[in-house]
């Protein structure tokens, strides 16, 4: 749940007011008032419940006070919160609840339905700190929530969208692209149909890309066309640092012909971590360059020495 960590939420919301108690029963409610006051229920019908009076008591208002918030919020309260006893439930409970003889009905409140009045009470301290307990609590629920990975949408729907990318810059530009960067919109587009056409056809779940493709498809990595963190020294990062993680090769399109690209198998979660870490390395590397050439990258005869820095 994203709630705003203040007690004014609570106070006007009673949409939060619900959320904030959806993560809590009968038993932790109990706990949650005890850290602010001692407050004893009476257990009737195998849960515990509160009088009116017994709930003004803990929160140090007038009874009249608990019952006119109740008034103007009653259709909030859930059945399980609050109920009004009478006829033979309230036989029942006159002896547990040590309520007078001649009461013809009486309100009475769980836990979860203190709480909820602690989320309305504005004139009570009591009531304060127990909304100060509830929101630390609401707090460390949203901390351990698992953000969800974003999943990439199908190959068709990316191709859709580099397609009207595509023609929106044409209509910006006039239809004067620079040839280089249209090249590339090509490539991408046949790379994607290839992959998609590959997996269609063997029914397999193996994702082989190549260094440039996961980085900014899987990463959101913008890889420059030029400069010491240009693409091929991607690439070539990758081969030198991280043989480890494959060395299969690949005919793709390459500025329009068929080349042949290192993929790795990105459908493996240990070589897609490893490419994940070079990567990254690579642009917090402050001269990829020199860290290449240091490694004997460059070279053809000379053994490779691995240095990045």
């Amino acid at each position: 749940m994203n709630l705003p960590l203040n007690q004014s939420v609570l106070i006007e919301s009673p949409s939060l007011r619900t959320s904030a108690l959806s993560n809590l029963d009968e038993e932790r409610a109990e706990v949650v008032l005890s850290k602010a006051k001692t407050i004893v229920f009476a257990v009737w019908g195998g849960t515990g419940w509160a009088t009116t009076a017994q709930i003004a008591e803990y929160f140090s208002v007038t009874e009249s006070a608990v019952k006119e918030l109740h008034r103007v919020n009653q259709s909030e309260f859930r059945t399980e919160e609050t109920k009004t006893l009478t006829g033979k439930d309230l036989r029942d409970a006159r002896q547990t609840l040590c309520l007078p003889s001649k009461t013809s009905q009486v309100r009475v409140f769980s836990a979860l339905g203190a709480l909820r009045i602690a989320m309305q009470l504005q004139q009570s301290e009591v009531a304060a700190q127990v909304r100060t307990i509830i929101l630390d609590l609401v707090a460390a629920v949203t901390a351990q929530t698992p953000v969800p990975a974003p999943a990439l949408p199908p190959g068709e729907q990316r191709l859709q969208t580099l397609v009207e990318a595509m023609k929106t810059l044409a209509e910006l530009t006039g239809g004067r692209l620079n040839p280089y960067m249209e090249q590339h919109f090509q490539d991408f587009a046949a790379n994607l149909l290839a992959q998609h056409n590959q997996q269609a056809l063997i029914a397999s779940k193996e994702k082989w890309m190549g260094v440039v493709n996961f980085a900014e498809t899987e990463l959101g990595k913008k890889v420059p066309l030029s400069g010491s963190h240009y693409r091929g020294h991607l690439g070539t990062w990758v081969r030198t640092f991280y043989p480890q993680l494959g060395e299969r090769q690949e005919m793709r399109l390459v500025n329009g012909t068929q080349q042949p690209v290192y993929v790795y198998a990105c459908h493996d979660p240990i070589v897609a971590d490893g490419l994940t870490k070079a990567i990254e390395e690579f642009f917090a590397h402050p001269n990829p360059t020199a860290a290449l050439k240091i490694a004997g990258a460059f070279a053809t005869k000379k053994p490779r020495v691995i240095v990045k820095s």
